[in-house]
């Protein structure tokens, strides 16, 4: 399965000076959950997500919308479908896979459900149609980002030099990943500095493949391009970098791990 997403300079731009990111919040109840939407806290007075066992449902209609898509639903079939420009998702209110784009089908291990009329599907629905989505107990919050906005924000902490809020925000405080932080101002510095200014991202693909997402994007620098090759897992924390001149990009070795 791929997404591929031209990216809107300016707002990467934004992105890159730190804005749009919430810090983790304090412990919520369980029955008080935020939900985290590409930076922003998405509101949702009247249809408060839930624990279901262990999986986290969250209201499809609100935070499809927040996400521009249009939600069509088929009582009679139980047929659900959301658009959004070109893409399409359709799935079954009692089915157990997604179909993307008329052509991908993706296995959804969770169920959706109906609570006071209203359809709520599993957080790890958000990982099937392509997005990054986790949930932390500890803070009550759960985080549901897309790739490009992920990249912009890696990207954008890395232009600023922002080397431990990228820690903070997308590596574990051990010793293994404090080296790899070292590795990637390395990595980073090696390539950026020689290129000139950083102006944004051009070109956003991703897919998922055995829970990592690999994130691939052209960056434009003022006196060159790179492409930037991320992998994150489930929780959206980096377990690989690799940023390498365009030109160069086909040749260059395999992600830092």
């Amino acid at each position: 399965m791929k997404i591929k997403i031209a990216t809107v300079i300016l707002s990467i731009l934004l992105l890159a000076a730190g804005l749009g990111l919430l810090p983790p919040q304090r412990a919520q109840a369980a029955d008080h959950i935020k939900v985290i939407l590409n930076g922003q806290l998405l509101q949702l007075d009247e249809s408060a997500p839930y624990k279901s066992g262990t999986n986290l449902m969250i209201p499809l209609r609100e935070t499809a919308e927040a996400l521009k898509y249009t939600t069509t639903y088929q009582g009679s079939t139980g047929q659900i479908q959301l658009t959004r420009f070109k893409d399409t998702i359709d799935f079954k209110l009692s089915g157990d896979e997604v179909l993307l784009n008329g052509k991908d089908k993706v296995v959804l291990n969770d169920k959706i459900e109906v609570r006071q009329k209203r359809i709520y599907v599993p957080l790890s629905f958000f990982n099937a149609i392509g997005l990054i989505a986790s949930y932390s107990p500890g803070t009550g919050q759960a985080e549901i980002y897309a790739p490009e906005v992920t990249a912009g924000a890696v990207t954008g902490l890395l232009a600023a030099g922002k080397y431990q809020e990228l820690q903070e925000r997308y590596l574990s405080n051990t010793a293994s990943q404090q080296a790899f932080l070292q590795l990637i101002q390395k990595t980073w510095e090696s390539v950026a500095l020689p290129a000139g200014n950083y102006f944004g991202m051009k070109t956003t693909d991703s897919h998922w493949a055995q829970d990592e997402m690999t994130i691939q994007s052209v960056l434009i620098f003022a006196k060159s391009e790179a492409t930037l090759t991320l992998t994150v897992d489930t929780t959206g924390k980096i377990t690989g970098l690799n940023l390498a001149p365009l030109a160069a990009s086909e040749a260059a070795a395999g992600p830092v791990q």
